[in-house]
């Protein structure tokens, strides 16, 4: 019964689990021992019958039966108080602590091996954070957004691979207010993307970039210098730079786009002076004013919408174009191998007009408004086709075929008066 409360004792202590108890006085019940001494066997079964009885000596005594197997959790001691078990319990736990030891000794160096490698990780990137604040990559010019993060770290790693987003695709977005009141200029240029660029009613350039380097050590920023504001970057250093930009639409006295192999779609701003340019792309031009205008595209189509000018030029080739609207007091327009359309409903900014418009190989064809104070003065030719000119309140001074000459009988008192030189070849020539 002793050794029973004894087990019992232990348990309330938390020196032994409850399966180690039961375990215990099982073997009791069977007819065991638990000792109270802690160096000698815990318990140890009943007496087994010798096999020598009928001889003159002694039997030797049996070896002590083994211990229960006893199963511990390796995070049992840590969970519990922290400190390891008595050393009474048995002499399985001092293997498992052994054991143990080993294992803490075993790992120290690996735990010190990274600890080491990730603080050289949190310095460099800490260091990358501090250039990229203080750095000024334009010889300077105040740089604006900052470069873009370098494709390995400035400090090597052993154990760190180069950073690479996926597809070798960059996305950034800068935001860069603009000093209005004086002369100012925006130049962005994009290649095998989009370009878009909108005006809007605010004082900041807000743009979205998304870009593909050739090598890690590309570098493409927004740059101020002055009343400049341009994108800076070498375009032979990548694959793609595409533009998605909102600015202050009426801040800059000169506006600058331009593209290689990109969708050109501009909108809704005011300047002194525009130019565009884009070669194997679409552009789109809408919502426009300025005082002059020069626009030249090839290798798409080519839509020009609400324009208002004192003077613009405007060239396509390899692509049809669509003009409506456009407020022109002198214009010059061209497209080559691909057909022409202009729709007009009215002329409103200045009193006289003068247009050139021309087509190479391809049709062209205006829808005219018929105004009681606009009046027409029109010189058409057709090389190798025919001219269909059906304009109301007109009195012609030549008419051919292919050359005709006619002007509105009421001209020299009409309110505006618009002259148009229109011109095409290998194709038909309309006026309605």
């Amino acid at each position: 019964m002793n050794e029973k409360l004894q087990i019992l004792k232990m348990l309330e202590n938390k020196q032994i689990t409850a399966a180690e108890a039961e375990k215990l006085l099982k073997a009791i019940d069977g007819g065991g021992s638990v000792s109270s001494s802690s160096t000698s066997t815990p318990f140890a079964p009943p007496p087994m019958p010798s096999t020598y009885e009928n001889t003159s000596y002694s039997a030797p005594p049996p070896p002590p039966a083994p211990l229960p197997k006893k199963e511990y959790d390796s995070y049992t001691y840590a969970s519990n108080s922290g400190s390891r078990p008595p050393a009474s319990s048995s002499s399985g736990l001092d293997d498992i602590s052994r054991k143990f030891e080993s294992f803490a000794r075993d790992m120290a160096p690996k735990m010190q091996k990274f600890t080491e490698v990730a603080a050289e990780k949190i310095s460099g990137a800490a260091e990358w954070v501090s250039n990229q604040i203080s750095s000024d990559p334009s010889g300077g010019a105040r740089a604006i957004g900052g470069a873009p993060p370098p494709l390995q770290s400035h400090r090597p790693m052993s154990s760190a691979k180069p950073f690479a987003p996926s597809g070798g695709v960059i996305e950034k977005n800068i935001e860069v207010p603009v000093e209005t009141g004086g002369y100012n200029e925006l130049s962005l240029s994009g290649i095998n993307g989009d370009v878009r660029i909108k005006g809007y009613n605010g004082d900041k350039i807000t743009a979205r970039l998304v870009y593909r380097p050739k090598h890690p050590t590309a570098s493409i920023e927004m740059v101020k210098l002055g009343g400049k504001y341009f994108l800076k970057y070498e375009p032979d250093d990548f694959h793609s730079v595409t533009i998605d930009a909102f600015v202050p639409e009426r801040a800059f006295s000169v506006i600058k786009v331009d593209g290689i192999n990109v969708q050109l779609d501009c909108a809704s701003l005011a300047a002194n002076n525009m130019v565009f340019q884009n070669a194997n792309g679409s552009t789109r031009l809408n919502a426009l004013t300025a005082n002059n205008i020069v626009a030249e595209s090839s290798g798409g189509a080519f839509q020009v919408a609400h324009i208002s000018a004192e003077i613009a030029t405007i060239e396509n080739l390899n692509g049809a174009m669509d003009a409506s609207e456009l407020d022109i007091q002198k214009l010059k327009l061209s497209n080559y191998n691909s057909p022409l359309s202009i729709i007009m409903s009215r002329f409103n900014r200045f009193t006289d007009y003068t247009w050139a418009v021309e087509t190479g190989n391809a049709k062209l064809g205006l829808n005219l408004p018929t105004l009681p104070d606009l009046g027409y003065h029109i010189k058409a030719h057709a090389a190798m086709s025919e001219i269909r000119l059906s304009l109301t309140g007109l009195q012609f001074l030549i008419n051919e075929p292919s050359l005709v000459e006619a002007r509105s009988i009421n001209f020299d008192s009409s309110a505006k008066r618009v002259k148009l030189a229109v011109e095409t070849s290998n194709a038909p020539l309309s006026i309605s």
